[in-house]
């Protein structure tokens, strides 16, 4: 295996647009492509990746489903490599196993809370493989905070799982990595990128070096700062040690000069502890940084975040380190009509829902619509308007072109009163009042109906690797916690802004980065 070599990339500098497609096109000289891998943590940044590569003039003609293992997940490498079909284990297969054992119904999980496996079983077992610990030693240094299930219960659910498992050809994600590691023979390739390698568990990095067996090159592509998943098995340490000496990409093309130096204060003190000082110049922009005490009362500050949000077209991120502060972050948003959605999720309140109570006055009116619209319409509306029996009606058959509210309660789709119904929350099915008083502050607020959601929210852990012009960040602090994680969650939570800043005073007794 080649030396392993760190390339380190502070927020904003192009890791991937810079160092992996540049770095990729000198080993296309020496290695066919088929021999280099690039590997990353999560479908999106692979997919993105993929895409900056194909552009690429040396890989015309080459399509992306020729890459398909060559520039991918961790665990869809491993998973090709190592297993004979096997599917993911998925929320009914959570549900059969709760059939087949009750001890999984003790805590009851959501299919999202499944899929990101906050079921404590899973969450247990997944942790311990990311340690790369035994299920034993993993207990005696966790929290043991796993919904109620002491260590008995979880070694009793083991093979019962895996009974399941082998009996209905499904595997977890953990079972990947684990299988690769102890069955797939060493790869014979050329080059291995690993992008955001401060991501990688220890079972993940043993893996990596695995898969780097044969490599002429081995490179790792990342920031140690922002070394975030250490709950998970990330050692951020190990990261650091290991980039001691990298080169590094030095100009930043994200965060303004506020921001930027507000970051190197932040992560100064774990600078100073490894005596490792980034360059990471700053934009050409200036940028603000403002100071809120709450989302409750009202300030100069609020009031700039408002004019902001309402009179720009820019993208704004409030983030936080954990629960309560997602709630307070909602209630603001809905007190002021904002349009909002969580990261990665759909929008609070769907644009077709919003479209809805938007055209309804005008199709109440004799304005014609499209029947996409028309279908919309019927999802949401209630006895008061349709016709007994018709509640049902798909408009499967129907052409698709405009049609009119007359031509509705003429077919007898539509109630004879249903023109003088103007008010689309009215005749809707039972909602939540404070949701129609929400959607109608939006609508007031004048929201674009085509355009995408500007303003988002997600806790640090799933805002890493996103950009936003301006950052709202809440350094609320619930519990204690390692003085150095602090720091680097406050490095990345700042670090997706492009233009300006907020800070929300800690609402408890901690704040985010202060011991």
């Amino acid at each position: 295996m080649s030396k392993l070599q760190f390339m380190v990339g502070p927020p904003g500098t192009g890791k991937t647009s810079t160092f992996i497609t540049s770095k990729y096109t000198e080993l296309l000289k020496k290695f066919n492509y088929k021999k280099i891998i690039i590997l990353s943590h999560t479908n999106v940044a692979a997919d993105e990746i993929k895409d900056e590569i194909l552009k690429l003039p040396e890989m015309q003609g080459v399509t992306k489903k020729a890459l398909e293992h060559n520039i991918c997940t961790i665990h869809h490498y491993c998973k090709n490599k190592a297993t004979i079909g096997e599917q993911v284990l998925d929320y009914d297969d959570y549900k059969n196993l709760c059939r087949i054992d009750s001890v999984f119904q003790r805590h009851k999980v959501t299919q999202s809370q499944f899929d990101n496996r906050e079921h404590g079983y899973f969450k247990f077992v997944r942790e311990a493989y990311g340690f790369n610990r035994s299920l034993k030693e993993h207990w005696k240094k966790s929290d043991k905070k796993y919904n109620g299930y002491s260590i008995t219960d979880i070694e009793n659910m083991v093979p019962v799982v895996e009974r399941y498992n082998k009996q209905n050809g499904k595997l977890d994600f953990h079972d990947m990595i684990k299988r690769f590691i102890d069955k797939a023979v060493e790869p014979n390739i050329d080059a291995l990128i690993v992008d955001e390698a401060q991501d990688s568990n220890k079972t993940q990095k043993i893996a990596l070096d695995k898969i780097a067996t044969n490599a002429q090159e081995y490179w790792f592509v990342g920031d140690p700062d922002q070394t975030i998943f250490e709950w998970a098995g990330a050692d951020a340490d190990e990261f650091y040690k290991l980039s001691q000496g990298a080169k590094e990409l030095e100009q930043g093309h994200r965060c303004s000069r506020t921001i930027n130096a507000l970051c190197k204060r932040i992560i100064k003190p774990i600078w100073d502890r490894y005596e490792t000082h980034r360059i990471w110049k700053a934009t050409h922009i200036v940028g603000n940084h403002y100071h809120l005490p709450n989302l409750i009362n009202k300030c100069s500050a609020t009031n700039k975040l408002l004019e902001k949000i309402k009179n720009t077209d820019q993208t704004f991120l409030f983030t936080y380190r954990q629960k309560p502060s997602d709630s307070w972050v909602k209630k603001f948003l809905k007190q002021h009509g904002i349009e909002f959605a969580h990261v990665g999720n759909t929008a609070h309140v769907p644009k077709k829902e919003l479209r809805c109570h938007e055209l309804w006055p005008k199709f109440a009116k004799g304005k014609p619509m499209p029947l996409k619209q028309i279908k919309d319409f019927w999802n949401y509306m209630g006895s008061k308007v349709i016709v007994h029996g018709r509640g049902d009606e798909t408009f499967e058959e129907w052409v698709d072109r405009e049609y009119t509210i007359h031509y509705l309660i003429h077919h007898k789709y539509l109630k004879e009163n249903s023109t003088y119904q103007r008010d689309f929350a009215l005749i809707r099915t039972q909602t939540d009042p404070d949701r129609i008083l929400y959607i109608k502050k939006i609508l007031q607020n004048g929201c674009d109906l085509d355009g995408d959601i500007r303003v988002k929210y997600a806790n640090i852990h799933t805002v890493k690797g996103l950009t936003f012009d301006n950052v709202i960040v809440d350094e609320s602090r619930f519990r204690p916690e390692d003085y150095f994680s602090q720091l680097r969650l406050k490095y990345v939570a700042y670090s997706r802004g492009r233009f300006d800043c907020w800070t929300i005073a800690s609402q408890d007794k901690y704040t985010l980065g202060v011991r």
